[in-house]
C-alpha cells in the first residue's frame, strides 16, 4: 500500500481525523511517520483546509523538540503529511508503566516548555498539549508532536479558528479553552503545568465524574498544592506548579523559557527529604503517597476480614456454605464479564442547532439530541450539521456515569 512515494509499513495509530503510519521513504531510504486523512473528511474542505494548515504551522518549525515535517502531499482521494518518525513512546504510555523522579519529570517538562517557546515566538500556539503528544525518544530525546488544532496567527487563518468551541483534551485544557475564550501560548504553558502536576503529585489538579464537572473544576476550582497531595514534594517545586496552573494568565509564567528556567531553580533546590521520596516512587509502582497509603490500608482491612471468617468457620466440612468465589451479582451473571458489562458511561449529546450527525471515533452513532452507553476509555467526539462548523473534541471516561455534552454550534459566515 502507497501514498504518494511512501511505503506503508504498519499503522501507529488513529484518530478523529485520520491514521497514522510509519512508512518508508524510497527516495532517501528513511522512515517516516504518515499522517492520512481519513477518506470520509476529504469531503469537508474545512477539514481539509485545517489538515494542511497543520503541515504549514509545522513545517514552518525547525527546533529538536519538535517534530520535522518533510512532505504534504495528496494520493488516494485523499492527502497526507510526512513527517519525521520517532522511535519512542508516547508519555501517557510511559507514565501507566512506570513513576518518574522529580529530577525526571521536570526535565521532561522543561524541554517541551523550551520548544512551545520556539513555537510561540514564531506566532504558533498549539492548543493541544497533552502526555499523548510527548514522545519520550529511546535516545533520551524528547518531541512535541500533533499540532492539529494549532492556531497560526496569520489573517487568512482567522476562519480557521471556528472549527469548534471546545479544542484540545478536557483534562488538560486551559480555563481560557474551557470558557470559550481566545488563547495565546500561556494557555500552553498551563497545559503543560498540569501534566508537571501529574508526574510530581501523582494525580492530576483537576477532575471529577464527567465532563462539566472537569469543567467547572478547570475554571473555578483551586487545586490543592502539591505538597499537600505529597509532602515530600519541596515548597519551591509546589509554588512553581502552582503559578504555571494559575487561573488568570497573567498570573502565569508568560514565556517556555521564563517556566524551564524556574522549574529548573525549584528543582535544584529540594526539599530534605526530596532523596528519600523520588527512592520510595522507584522502588513502587504505585504513583503518589496517598495510593501507598491505600494500599497499605487494603492490606490491613484485607487481613482483617480474613481474621474475622477464620473465626466464623465451621469446624465441619459437612456444614460448610456456597462457595464464596462463586457469588452472584445484582443481574444474576457470574464472573468477571459481568463487572466489565457494568462499567459503562452514559454520554448526553445535545446540540444547538439539533439534528446534528453524532461521530465516535469516526463512526456515524445518530444525531442530537442523543444518549450512549460506551464502556470506560477514551473516545474521539465529532458533531456535523450542514451550514455549521465541525465541533470535534476528546474525552476521557475513567468512571462509571452520566455525562453531559452540550454543544452550540458556530455558523460558517
Amino acid at each position: 500500500m502507497r501514498y504518494g512515494r511512501y511505503e506503508i509499513v504498519k499503522e501507529l495509530g488513529k484518530g478523529n481525523m485520520g491514521v497514522v503510519y510509519q512508512a518508508h521513504d524510497p527516495n532517501i531510504d528513511r522512515m517516516v511517520a504518515l499522517k492520512v486523512l481519513r477518506p470520509d473528511r476529504v469531503t469537508d474542505q474545512v477539514l481539509v483546509a485545517r489538515f494542511i494548515k497543520e503541515a504549514k504551522a509545522i513545517g514552518r518549525l525547525s527546533h529538536p523538540g519538535i517534530v520535522t515535517v518533510y512532505d504534504v502531499g495528496k494520493d488516494q482521494d485523499t492527502v497526507y503529511i510526512a513527517m519525521e518518525y520517532v522511535t519512542g513512546s508516547p508519555l501517557d504510555e510511559v507514565i501507566r508503566s512506570r513513576s518518574f523522579t522529580t529530577e525526571e519529570a521536570v526535565e521532561v517538562v522543561c524541554r517541551v516548555a523550551e520548544a512551545l517557546d520556539y513555537a510561540h515566538a514564531k506566532g504558533i500556539v498549539h492548543r493541544d498539549v497533552k502526555p499523548s503528544n510527548i514522545i519520550l525518544g529511546q535516545d533520551h530525546t524528547t518531541k512535541l508532536t500533533d499540532f492539529g488544532i494549532a492556531h497560526m496567527e496569520d489573517p487568512a487563518a482567522g476562519t480557521m479558528t471556528q472549527a469548534g468551541e471546545i479544542l484540545g483534551t478536557p483534562a488538560y485544557m486551559s480555563p481560557e479553552q474551557v470558557k470559550g475564550q481566545s488563547v495565546d501560548g500561556r494557555s500552553d504553558l498551563f497545559s503543560l503545568g498540569v501534566i508537571l502536576y501529574e508526574l510530581v503529585a501523582g494525580q492530576r489538579p483537576f477532575g471529577g465524574n464527567n465532563l462539566a464537572a472537569i469543567f467547572h473544576s478547570i475554571a473555578e476550582e483551586d487545586p490543592k498544592a502539591p505538597l499537600e497531595v505529597d509532602p515530600f514534594v519541596s515548597k519551591s517545586l509546589s509554588e512553581a506548579i502552582l503559578k504555571a496552573i494559575a487561573k488568570d494568565p497573567d498570573r502565569r509564567f508568560q514565556t517556555g523559557r521564563e517556566m524551564a528556567a524556574a522549574l529548573m531553580k525549584a528543582a535544584s533546590r529540594p526539599g530534605k527529604d526530596a532523596g528519600a521520596r523520588d527512592g520510595l516512587r522507584q522502588q513502587s509502582p504505585v504513583k503518589s503517597r496517598k495510593g501507598l497509603l491505600a494500599a497499605a490500608a487494603a492490606g490491613i482491612l484485607a487481613a482483617l476480614v480474613l481474621v474475622f471468617f477464620m473465626a466464623r468457620q465451621p469446624e465441619g466440612p459437612e456444614q460448610s456454605g456456597a462457595n464464596p468465589a462463586a457469588a452472584t451479582d445484582t443481574a444474576g451473571q457470574t464472573g468477571p464479564g459481568s463487572q466489565q458489562a457494568a462499567q459503562k458511561a452514559l454520554l448526553n449529546v445535545t446540540s444547538e442547532p439539533s439534528g446534528a450527525d453524532i461521530f465516535i471515533n469516526g463512526t456515524f452513532r445518530g444525531k442530537t439530541p442523543l444518549e450512549l452507553q460506551l464502556p470506560l476509555g477514551k473516545y474521539n467526539v465529532a458533531l456535523n450539521l450542514k451550514d455549521y462548523y465541525e465541533w470535534e473534541a476528546q474525552l476521557q471516561f475513567d468512571e462509571p456515569g452520566s455525562t453531559p455534552l452540550h454543544v452550540r454550534l458556530v455558523p460558517i459566515q
